[in-house]
């Protein structure tokens, strides 16, 4: 039985170009592709995405853009070999919880605001008593959605571990938990976050041994594709596309 990644590799090997994640899975399904969940296209987008991440320049695949792959051997991609010495700074770790939390949800805001197929708008709340911390209006309606950001920062050692409190999530659909790791030796977050809808998170988190009150989300960074979680798993840059996606259910 083929796997994830060989029939992504067939597929774009036939298209002969770069294309979208949700065009692979659906080509990849009419060749066979066995997928017990509901969602293979976020299966799909995560195993190649992960790919690249894990290889590098080895990976046979590369993102010619947020949610489009392409084949490294096929020649549509042009080799860019960087020769000058990278040095690395590291980030201060004097940031307070605070600080953290501003700086998670700053970057958020801004993922939204570059990527997307149509334009949305990013507000911050004055109070986010109520756990929202960014509104997502798409512009020229009024429909919006709401976010709550739970960042973890550190060197990639512990992976996303965070709490949420119950009394903070809205048990609707329009209202996403995104989960961020921020990595401290890059100074940005994780090239994968988790954005999962209140309801589905409030499911997944139902049985869990918990502190009265809240909610706890534990991802490690090894393979989070393969968590409970990993259907939500997306590129940070696909944030944008994902909360279209949620206002267009409506």
């Amino acid at each position: 039985m083929e796997t994830f990644l060989s029939l992504a590799q067939r597929v774009i090997s036939e298209a002969k170009k770069p294309i979208h994640y949700k065009e692979i899975t659906e080509r990849a399904l009419k060749l066979g592709l066995q997928s017990e969940g509901s969602t293979p296209w976020a299966t799909m987008n995560a195993r190649i995405s992960m790919d690249i991440q894990k290889n590098g320049d080895s990976s046979i695949f590369y993102r010619s853009e947020p949610g489009f792959y392409g084949l490294r051997a096929e020649g549509t991609q042009k080799s860019v070999s960087a020769k000058a010495q990278i040095v690395k700074h590291r980030v201060t770790s004097d940031l307070n919880t605070k600080q953290k939390g501003d700086i998670a949800e700053a970057r958020v805001a801004e993922l939204i605001t570059l990527y997307g197929d149509t334009g949305l708008s990013c507000y911050r709340p004055i109070s986010d008593d109520e756990g929202i911390d960014i509104i997502v209006k798409k512009r020229g309606v009024l429909e919006v959605a709401y976010i709550q950001v739970k960042s973890t920062f550190g060197d990639r050692n512990n992976g996303f571990v965070s709490t949420v409190k119950e009394k903070n999530i809205i048990n609707k659909r329009r209202m996403l938990m995104v989960f961020v790791y921020f990595d401290l030796t890059q100074g940005d977050i994780h090239e994968h976050v988790f954005c999962i809808p209140a309801p589905e998170f409030l499911k997944l988190t139902a049985n869990e041994n918990k502190q009265p009150g809240l909610r706890t989300f534990t991802v490690g960074l090894n393979r989070p594709d393969q968590s409970k979680y990993a259907k939500f798993l997306i590129e940070k840059r696909e944030l944008a596309n994902k909360v279209l996606e949620i206002l267009n259910e409506t």
